[in-house]
């Protein structure tokens, strides 16, 4: 097999180099230089097809979508006065609201896509009772979408994984067994523990990130930490039925601590915000549901498993924001 080292090696960390280099863009939040192989285009296109798919399985079960006018006002118009003050407010948002009062989730898609069910304010089992509580999740699931974390998600499991297997063609080839074990076990360790180490990085960066969105557009920040206060406190059954947004992350008081130590920042946003919203209001107070129908349960973590097999890098990367 040594004869194909000349070929093999040289070639395969080109192209390693290649692709990696392919990928490095502008954070449109940091402005820091990320890893993404996709374009700020090919967001929005992966998105609106996990929508329409999403969308197109809840419709085959007569799923409550967009069915009440009050609510989908309301979801829509926190949605669009957030989304107005993020860091890409020209991509296409979009709220969508499905009526079950007993699926606490709600989930953002990359682009903008967003759906958010009835359960999150479900008065026995929701974690959400005032519009500043409703405002916090909503604009949190926007933070995700201008950090591009589905996507930079996606990019950062390829590349190490490229890497790692490429090292483990170059042990066959070397015929080192003992590296190729080694190799196997890097990669599991990878996977099993650095991307879930990465996810809640994303996860408390949305946190931080959505804070500030919520403040700057007129919602009381001090509703963000309270949410994840109530579900470090949350029952057995309210937990049995949280998805999506709360599935991974921990369920313990540190998540509001680190909000508070940032929520100086935040109440300095929204006393300077132009508008003030009244977000008081129970969510509980709206009129009674249009629909009550029973809605089949989509995926929690939609954006990996739109992820096309072979996904190529974008040709030309999105322009910083800064």
């Amino acid at each position: 097999m040594n004869r194909f080292h000349p070929i093999c090696r040289p070639a395969l960390v080109a192209g390693l180099f290649a692709l990696a280099s392919g990928c490095a863009t502008t954070d449109y939040v940091t402005g820091k230089s990320v890893q993404n192989m996709y374009s700020l285009d090919e967001d929005v296109e992966l998105g609106q097809k996990f929508y329409a798919q999403t969308v197109g399985e809840l419709k085959k079960e007569n799923a409550p979508i967009d069915q009440d006018s009050v609510r989908v006002a309301l979801v829509r118009e926190i949605t669009a006065n957030i989304a107005a003050v993020a860091d890409i407010p020209s991509l296409p948002y979009k709220a969508t609201f499905v009526g079950d009062p007993d699926f606490v989730n709600a989930y953002a898609l990359p682009g903008g896509n967003i759906l958010v069910f009835e359960g999150l304010w479900n008065p026995k089992e929701g974690l959400v009772q005032t519009e500043d509580e409703l405002a916090a999740v909503v604009a949190h699931e926007i933070a995700h979408v201008n950090c591009r974390h589905s996507t930079e998600a996606m990019t950062r499991e390829m590349l190490p994984n490229l890497i790692l297997a490429g090292a483990a063609i170059w042990a066959e080839i070397e015929e080192k067994d003992d590296a190729q074990l080694i190799i196997g076990g890097a990669m599991l360790a990878y996977n099993g523990l650095v991307g879930t180490k990465y996810s809640r990085e994303d996860e408390l960066e949305a946190d931080r990130i959505g804070m500030m969105y919520m403040a700057k557009a007129g919602y009381d920040p001090a509703a963000a930490p309270r949410v994840w206060d109530r579900l470090a406190g949350a029952s057995d059954s309210q937990l049995a039925k949280v998805l999506s947004i709360f599935a991974t992350h921990p369920r313990d008081f540190k998540r509001s601590q680190r909000l508070r130590a940032h929520l100086a920042e935040a109440q300095a946003l929204y006393a300077a915000a132009p508008v003030k919203r009244d977000g008081s209001r129970k969510l509980a107070d709206l009129p009674p549901l249009v629909s009550q129908k029973k809605t089949p349960r989509p995926p929690s973590t939609p954006p990996p498993s739109a992820q096309p097999k072979t996904p190529q890098p974008p040709a030309t990367p999105p322009p910083s924001a800064h």
